[in-house]
Formats: structure tokens, sequence, C-alpha cells
């Protein structure tokens, strides 16, 4: 399910090459781009809509025994807002997972869940592991979905003990054509950020979401995973190193310096965005090691480093544009807040200048 999608797109190619694959069969509401068909081989595609009754019939009589559902909305930035991404995730999920418990030839279920479902709150533990909840519940958006449909597949469990079920809960995946709050923050030379506040971020490299999704395909031991790379960055620390300049706001006025300085996706952030960019949220990835059996290639800091360059981000922006940039936002502004302004445009400069001189010294002791 959620075949026409990236990861979706990418599953069907590896699964193909996989030795004790013998068929695939891929699903989708929409036709996939003619990119992602290309990654999809010679795969067969169905274009069904999840709630379509026809659903389980076509998984009995193509003796399907894995089911991945790949097909979650991460963000409310989806075509319909929030009322669609609803309609999908909950009422698109709750079909499958039926369709999944009817047919007798699924042996094994595979959710793409995320780390949204720990919440994000001022109590939160230094790091979540897969038997923490989370500490404030969710009323809504997002993590309300997910953690829905976690409990729905638990429940199909529970009912039909014979079918292997993982759930990977992965944060934020830069580069992927379905955008994040984190990566919309990225992309305006000043980016507005909760003042007061430094949230704690973690990411997984598109390979890396890939990986896993084939490792917990194709015969790795079922069970609930955190899934993201190693270490930890702050959202300030992030958009200095894309070489932008993180601007303070207070939270009334969050969505209107969105408007003003970020890209459309960022105008109906939602609560539960909100709340990720005062907290942040970190998991412990102690089980993906060792019961899952699996080490992402990249850590957070460099997820990070070849989402900028990938996305043509780098090169970094120059001291010239920074000021210039700055100096026309802050006419803009109230005086206090041109001046916050031009201390984060400093304090950007300065790390900006010093990882310069660092690589430049890596690159003569390498010489």
């Amino acid at each position: 399910m959620g075949g026409s999608r990236y990861l979706g797109a990418h599953l069907v190619g590896s699964l193909l090459r996989h030795g004790h694959v013998e068929r695939v069969l891929a699903i989708d509401s929409v036709k996939p781009s003619p990119q992602h068909r290309r990654r999809m081989r010679d795969a067969e595609f169905v274009r069904l809509d999840p709630q379509s009754p026809r659903l389980q019939g076509i998984l009995r009589e193509a003796e399907i025994d894995t089911v991945v559902h790949a097909g979650l909305h991460h963000t409310d930035f989806a075509p319909g807002g929030r009322a669609a991404v609803k309609e999908a995730n909950i009422m698109g999920s709750m079909h499958v997972i039926a369709a999944c418990g009817r047919a007798s030839t699924v042996q094994r279920f595979v959710l793409i869940s995320s780390t949204t479902v720990y919440g994000s709150s001022g109590v939160d533990p230094a790091m979540f592991t897969e038997d923490m909840a989370a500490r404030r519940q969710p009323s809504g958006g997002i993590p309300l979905d997910h953690l829905s449909v976690e409990g729905y597949v638990r429940g199909m469990s529970r009912k039909r003990p014979d079918i292997d079920v993982t759930i990977l809960r992965m944060p934020a995946i830069l580069g992927l054509p379905e955008p994040t709050v984190f990566g919309e923050l990225l992309a305006p030379s000043i980016a507005p950020v909760l003042a007061g506040y430094d949230p704690r971020i973690q990411l997984l490299h598109p390979q890396d979401a890939l990986d896993a999704l084939v490792r917990a395909t194709t015969g790795a031991p079922p069970g609930t995973y955190n899934v993201a790379g190693e270490g930890v960055l702050t959202l300030s620390q992030a958009i200095r190193r894309a070489g932008h300049v993180p601007l303070p706001v207070l939270a009334p006025t969050f969505k209107l310096a969105s408007r003003l300085l970020s890209s459309e996706g960022l105008r109906d952030i939602g609560s539960s965005q909100l709340q990720y960019l005062r907290f942040g949220r970190v998991v412990d990835t102690t089980r993906m090691r060792t019961e899952f059996g699996f080490t992402p290639q990249y850590n957070t800091e460099e997820a990070l480093h070849a989402y900028l360059v990938d996305s043509g981000t780098e090169p970094l922006v120059t001291r010239k544009t920074l000021e210039r940039t700055t100096a026309r936002v802050a006419k803009l502004l109230p005086a206090p807040l041109a001046e916050m302004l031009q201390e984060s445009m400093d304090r950007t400069v300065a790390e900006l200048e010093a990882r310069s001189a660092m690589a430049e010294r890596a690159e003569e002791a390498t010489t």
C-alpha cells in the first residue's frame, strides 16, 4: 500500500532484486510518476482506493503473504489539507488492516509509522524507548492519526496472532517528495523559530529508511522499533548549517512570520507541529541495533549534510548575501526583533566561518 510514493516505489524495486521474493504487487489510489514507475521495474501495479471492497479479494487471489503499509501521510501539507489527510490516514488504514486480517494468506504486516506518536512536551524524557508512551497524549493531528493506526494494527494482531507485525517509527526523512516541517524551515534564508525554544532534532536518511523497510519486509524479527540516525542537532544549528539565519518570533506571530518568510506549506502548520518546534523529540535506538539488527549508514548530521547538498541548498550563502538579506528584512521588523535578527546573523556567520576553517585544516592535514 502506498506503492506510488517514494519509499513504496523504491521498496518494490528493491524487493524484485531480492532472491527470495517471487512476486511483488504494488497498490495505490494514484498512478506512480514516470520516475517511480521506472523504480518499480516490471512489478505489477493495481490502482485501487484502499477503502475498496476489492482489496481483500486481490490479496487472496494473488496469495499475498506480506503486506507493507507505506501510505500514511506524515504532515498535513498534502492536497486537501487536514481533512483529506485524516480521511486517508484513518479510514484508508482501517480498511487495509481489516482486509489483511480477513485474508488467510497474509503472514506478515509492516507499518511505516513515525516518532510523532510520542508527542512533544516540556515533560518529555531525554529519549523515548519503544515501551514508553507520550507524556501528554496527542489531541489531534498527525500524532493521533499514527497512534490510532498503530492501535488498529495491534487489534488485528490480537485477532490474528499468526501474522507477524512490525511497526517502524521513523523521524523526519529529508529528501522525499512529501515535505516535512523541518525541511520547510531549512528552505528560506531567514527562517522563523519560536523564541525561547531550540528543539532537538533526529533525522533519517532516505536510503536508511529504505534499507530498514527492506529488512522488515524480508524476515527481520517482528516488533516495534524506533529507526533513526545516531546523534542530535538543535533546530537553530541545522538552520545555520544550511547557511541561513533563524529569526526568533513569539508563538502568536509564528504563522504570520511563516507567511512572510517561509514556503506555502508552513502556512497551515498545526498545533502538534508547533509543539514539535518548541520541544523537539529524541528516541532511543538500542532495540533497532540489538533486536532488529540494523544500523543506519548516516547519522543525523550526515543525513542533514546529504540533504543540503542534494537539494541544492549548498553552497552556503556568503557573509555578503546574509548581510544584504538581513538588512532588507530588518527594515520590516520592530527594533527589538531587528536586533535579535542581527545577533542571529552574526552567530550564523561565526559558525560558518569556523566550520570553513576546520574544513580547510582537515584538507591541509590530508595533503
